[in-house]
């Protein structure tokens, strides 16, 4: 009630984001008239997402990980202040972080899964391979690079992660069937980035701290068996133990260098 009544305060709060300007008179847009013409609950729900969207407080990206909110990464002042939205809340806030973050970070986990394949092709030819990149013509190999080792080509997922990502990975349907089909000449290999790459959109050699592989027995032990009541669709959800991880051998060359603020890796 208090906030309702300082009506300077919310005006220069909506000129301020942009829900409104001053010409000859005030103009609100588009997106807040639509919800100026009654004052019910649904109507208030409706500008707590508009404004959730248009002004993001400072927690709103890190309360949803893994296509979960975290409620409990929410201060306790703001999730007091919208506890009034009820068994609405979780909707609302997840919506609104899509809205906000959604491609942006998907984008972001393109661009590091490029620059991890990328790093592992730097790997390969410092060892002396001449691997093929795969992944760039076509997606259906079942892993983004392959080379040989003897008479045989051993095929390579690669998944990039920082520290806070590193325990999980998400595997296709195909890789999965690559993995069960190639055997030993199919390997899992995660390549871990500092956290200071999100920040600096570039990434070089010395901000891989660490790369691991996961032979494919592991991976296909874990998953359940197809029967009646369980089918693989297209994609899982991965958390191998620390134990069924081996470390890999490869070192990235120092001419390794890759950014991820921009359309080219």
């Amino acid at each position: 009630m208090a906030a309702s009544l300082d009506i300077t305060g919310t005006a220069n709060l909506l000129l301020d984001i942009g829900l409104a300007r001053v010409d000859s008179c005030v103009l609100t847009a588009g997106a807040l008239s639509r919800l100026d013409r009654e004052a019910d609950l649904t109507t208030l729900k409706g500008i707590a997402r508009l404004l959730l969207r248009s002004r993001p407080p400072g927690w709103l990206r890190a309360v949803v990980s893994d296509g979960r909110l975290l409620p409990e990464l929410i201060p306790q002042r703001d999730f007091d202040a919208i506890a009034w939205l009820g068994d609405d809340l979780e909707e609302i806030v997840f919506t609104a972080h899509q809205q906000v973050y959604g491609a942006k970070d998907e984008h972001l986990r393109k661009m590091l899964g490029d620059a991890g394949e990328i790093a592992i092709m730097s790997a390969l030819r410092r060892d002396g391979h001449n691997p093929r990149h795969v992944s760039l013509t076509s997606d259906r190999f079942g892993y983004d690079i392959e080379h040989k080792e003897g008479f045989q080509t051993v095929g390579l997922e690669i998944k990039a992660a920082v520290n806070a990502t590193a325990a999980r990975a998400l595997i296709s349907r195909n890789e999965f069937d690559a993995a069960k089909r190639m055997g030993e000449r199919w390997k899992l290999i995660q390549v871990t980035f500092s956290s200071r790459v999100i920040a600096s959109g570039r990434v070089t050699a010395g901000d891989v701290e660490r790369i691991r592989e996961l032979p494919s027995h592991s991976l296909v032990e874990m998953a359940p068996v197809e029967k009646e009541g369980f089918r693989w669709t297209e994609a899982a959800e991965i958390r191998p133990s620390e134990t069924e991880w081996k470390p890999s051998n490869l070192q990235v060359g120092e001419e390794f260098e890759a950014l991820l603020s921009s359309d080219e890796v």
